[in-house]
């Protein structure tokens, strides 16, 4: 599957599929209502990476937090709607780039059509969202992931009906082999670009694990046009850095430099720990538009050898000492305590 073979829909300043690339979503946890806490939270993601924002729409104070929320942000806006299609029709009146309308909580057909009428004259993107914990009652005794692709297909084919082709699919279970599943078979029917993810994956270690073995073998495939990372946590700021780690290390997406380091063992001399937090910690804000990888090795051994094939590198030497390498070639020894700045000095001067 060539995920630049998908059909290329606007979304705010940006376009979904086609050749653009992987973009980045996040869904916020706040209250719309709390207008200026939904801002912080959006612009704390945005930092961290984000470029498509999700937030859900339970009610009609939402719309009005929503309204002031959509004066201050620029990166698209999803509204997220269940239920109460009547907040959709508001919330694309309002602006929004997009809405996501779940097929299993559709509820009222009537509002659906005014809906998706309502997108059509605002040409506002759809977003048609299946989900393994909601599919339509009458899919419910299949397999999960036909009943996810025949909630889908129903949907596309009403939306299609209406003239709508702005339309961004996604499926999601909470299992890895049913979202590499779904996704394959979205992909290989339809040729509207796919917004990825592992739903309710869980939180730390193991909801990061999970999304990424079914996102990054989605992605290897060639399929997913936007992502995001699903985990349990008050903020979506981690689960923006996870999607721009996954994507960084698959090739697709390049943002900061990608830093390679040795596991440690006995023979290191000194803190490879320590320096690879400070190294990440003084290069957050270094965004680049080419690729840039930088070692830090704890000895002789991995450095610069094994790392020679980094741009830039660290090896820890004896003696408190540090070798500065750039291709595999020694530039500068100095005291292990001036290292990073060192290291960081060189890197700076070179991408200016």
């Amino acid at each position: 599957m060539n995920r630049e073979a998908t059909r290329e829909v606007p979304l705010g300043k940006i376009k979904v599929g086609g050749k653009n690339p992987v973009w980045v979503e996040a869904m916020g946890r706040r209250y719309p209502a709390e207008a200026k806490e939904c801002l912080r939270e959006i612009v704390a993601a945005q930092e961290a990476g984000c470029e498509i924002f999700r937030i859900a729409i339970p009610d009609r104070d939402s719309l009005e937090g929503l309204k002031e929320v959509k004066k201050h942000v620029h990166i698209p806006l999803v509204a997220d709607i269940h239920f109460d299609l009547r907040l959709g029709i508001e919330a694309v009146l309002l602006g929004v780039d997009a809405v996501r309308v779940n097929p299993g909580t559709v509820g009222n057909k009537a509002d659906f059509e005014k809906l998706l009428e309502t997108v059509k004259l605002k040409n506002t993107a759809l977003r048609l969202g299946a989900n393994t914990g909601s599919v339509p009652p009458r899919f419910k005794n299949k397999d999960r992931v036909k009943a996810l692709f025949e909630s889908i297909e129903e949907s596309v084919g009403v939306a299609e009906g209406k003239g709508i082709h702005n339309i961004i699919l996604s499926a999601k279970s909470t299992d890895v082999e049913e979202t590499i599943s779904i996704y394959e078979k979205l992909a290989s029917t339809f040729s509207y670009p796919l917004h990825v993810g592992l739903t309710e994956a869980g939180s730390g270690l193991e909801g990061i694990t999970k999304s990424v073995v079914a996102l990054g073998i989605l992605l290897r495939e060639g399929i997913g046009n936007n992502i995001r990372i699903s985990l349990t946590a008050s903020q979506p700021v981690l689960e923006t850095r996870v999607a721009w780690a996954l994507l960084e290390s698959l090739g697709l997406r390049y943002r900061n430099i990608q830093i390679i380091s040795c596991p440690t063992c006995a023979r290191r001399r000194g803190n490879v720990v320590s320096l690879v937090h400070g190294l990440r910690r003084m290069t957050q804000t270094l965004w680049l538009e080419t690729p840039l990888t930088v070692a830090i090795m704890g000895c002789e051994v991995n450095g610069p050898g094994e790392a020679k094939g980094a741009d830039w590198g660290l090896a820890l030497s004896k003696n408190c000492k540090a070798v500065l390498f750039a291709k595999g070639e020694i530039v500068e020894v100095v005291p292990q305590e001036i290292a990073l700045t060192k290291l960081l000095q060189r890197i700076r001067e070179n991408i200016q």
